[in-house]
């Protein structure tokens, strides 16, 4: 509607969502000829890992919204933390260790 300002639309995900976030679900939105806001720009990274695998939220394993919440960790840590650990030209792994050490030695 005219009273709605325009959405510029980015998304941040892992390296394997590309092909349906940039082909399939676009299409499938262009094809009910709604006025859909459509994908501007995509951010993506090569795989995070936790510990010796990987994250997983159907088998639980990881450290998720609510488990970042109930560590007491400050939001400024975990922040801090997932940029430096971006795993932006290789995959990277999370472990509990290494958030300890660049906590302490880092920050």
């Amino acid at each position: 509607s005219p009273e709605t300002p325009p959405v510029q639309l980015v998304q941040f995900m892992g390296k394997d969502n590309v092909p349906f976030h940039t082909v399939v679900f676009p299409a499938t939105l262009m094809g009910t000829g709604k006025p859909w806001t459509l994908l501007d720009a995509l951010s993506t990274t090569e795989y995070l890992n936790y510990e010796d695998g990987k994250f997983s939220k159907s088998r639980k394993v990881g450290v998720f919204g609510t488990d970042a919440i109930d560590s007491g960790i400050s939001t400024e840590v975990w922040r801090y933390y997932l940029l430096a650990t971006r795993p932006e030209g290789s995959d990277s792994v999370f472990t509990w260790a290494d958030l300890a050490a660049k906590n302490n030695d880092e920050l």
